[in-house]
């Protein structure tokens, strides 16, 4: 009896499932060049040029990045992450990505300028001359008053009119 060779072919996969796994190690490559660049330069060296909030911020991304490949990981092995310890890894890097973010809002937020009270506090603080009655001026306002403070102010011209007037006769008479 002779010998028969039986070639054994590897199965052909879907071209959806080629074309998925061709990106999926584009993207793996453009990781691993990512970190490689990271990995090259010092946490220390990186750090000391940084304020703390951005340090907190870089912290925060590479744990994130570290735990998301880790994710990646475990599932390449058929193992399910999300009843793995690393989602309540993943959530609790979240909630603290969450609260660096609130306490950068709150640093912008008291840097922001309300530009209507700034308006009226640079124009209450600016002297502003008094205008004659002939005179106009663009940038003066007309105030409105109230029928108060008219009564008061044209008593006061009658009382200043009064004295100019006396004084006016009494240097009639000296002259005399």
């Amino acid at each position: 009896m002779a010998a028969q060779t039986v070639s054994v072919e590897e199965p052909e996969l879907p071209e959806e499932v080629t074309e998925s796994l061709e990106t999926f190690h584009e993207a793996l490559g453009k990781v691993d060049d990512t970190f490689k660049s990271l990995l090259e330069t010092s946490v220390d060296d990186l750090k000391e040029k940084m304020n703390p909030l951005q340090s907190a911020k870089l912290d925060l991304v590479v744990a994130y990045a570290i735990n998301s490949m880790f994710w990646m990981y475990l599932t390449t092995q058929g193992v399910n992450p999300r009843q793995h310890p690393v989602k309540s890894e993943l959530d609790r890097i979240k909630k603290y990505m969450g609260k660096v973010k609130e306490a950068t809002e709150k640093k912008e937020a008291s840097l922001r300028i309300d530009k209507g009270a700034a308006k009226r506090f640079v124009k209450s603080a600016l002297w502003q001359p008094d205008t004659d009655k002939g005179a106009t001026s663009e940038t003066s306002q007309k105030e409105v008053e109230t029928p108060h403070e008219e009564e008061s102010k044209k008593s006061e011209k009658r009382k200043s009119e009064g004295k100019l007037a006396k004084s006016t006769e009494k240097k009639k008479k000296r002259k005399r």
